[in-house]
């Protein structure tokens, strides 16, 4: 993969995001998220937002010079999920999707702004391991956004 090809894939699936987010109103994004149990399309849409944050902070921190967080230590992914469902709850619909617009503006930002040596190079930055960057930014982008869209859907 290629940058240019990171970047069509990371607008193509988020494109899907889009289109099912833009038609469901407050109401529907208060509605029970199918296939999640305990959360609404509200909440899906504002974990999708964090995690597309996530990257943009990655990226940006590493090409910075410093690493974004403390890699070290147990790391739960579901633990983790659960603690952003329970700080975005309190936010209303409007705010977590123009949030989510933002943060995927973000990402795309911080990516169009990595050298391809950056994004692609195996073992360029100590936090990442052996990972390229742009595996770190796949795995928050165009490999979540499609486990998310049935979440979504009406």
């Amino acid at each position: 993969m290629d940058k240019p090809t990171l970047l069509r894939e990371m607008r193509r699936t988020h494109g899907d995001i889009e289109s099912v987010s833009a038609t469901l109103d407050v109401a529907a994004l208060l509605a029970p998220a199918p296939g999640m149990d305990g959360w609404t399309r509200k909440d899906v849409l504002a974990h999708v937002e964090w995690w597309s944050d996530h990257s943009a902070r990655v990226v940006t921190a590493l090409l910075e010079g410093h690493e974004p967080y403390d890699a070290n230590g147990s790391w739960d992914i579901d633990v983790h999920n659960a603690r952003i469902l329970e700080e975005s709850r309190a936010r209303d619909a409007a705010d977590v999707r123009s949030g989510e617009a933002a943060a995927f503006e973000r990402v795309l930002a911080a990516v169009e702004a990595a050298p391809p040596d950056a994004l692609f190079t195996a073992g360029r930055f100590a936090w990442l391991g052996d990972d390229p960057l742009a595996e770190l930014v796949a795995s928050d982008t165009t490999r979540h956004y499609p486990e998310h869209v049935p979440h979504l859907a009406r």
